[in-house]
């Protein structure tokens, strides 16, 4: 699935998945349960990941509105881009995993 239809908030600047952010991102829990990751889970763990990002943002669109506190929308934003982040990291990973499975076959 595209960036565009998992997040499309306008005037929202997505984070980029550099190389740098990737060896934060595996020094947490969540990168560390994502690298730990086998590859036939993957499917699972992404479908998971997204319908998670769709759900959030239906609450987010609902929050905006009915005008709820900007705060708590500016809180929910936060943990979405962070979870999109996640969500990017994780397709990485899947390919680097099958990558490393075709290698090792074709050795």
């Amino acid at each position: 699935m595209t960036r565009s239809k998992i997040f499309n908030l306008q005037g929202i600047k997505m984070p980029e998945l550099t190389h740098e952010r990737m060896q934060e991102l595996k020094q947490t829990p969540k990168g560390k349960l994502i690298t730990g990751t086998g590859i036939d889970a993957f499917p699972d763990l992404l479908k998971l990941m997204e319908t998670s990002l769709h759900d959030q943002l239906a609450k987010y669109d609902h929050m905006k509105r009915t005008g709820q506190d900007s705060a708590k929308r500016k809180l929910l934003l936060m943990e979405m881009l962070e979870d999109h982040l996640y969500w990017e990291f994780a397709y990485h990973m899947m390919f680097i995993k099958w990558r490393e499975q075709k290698v090792s076959k074709a050795s």
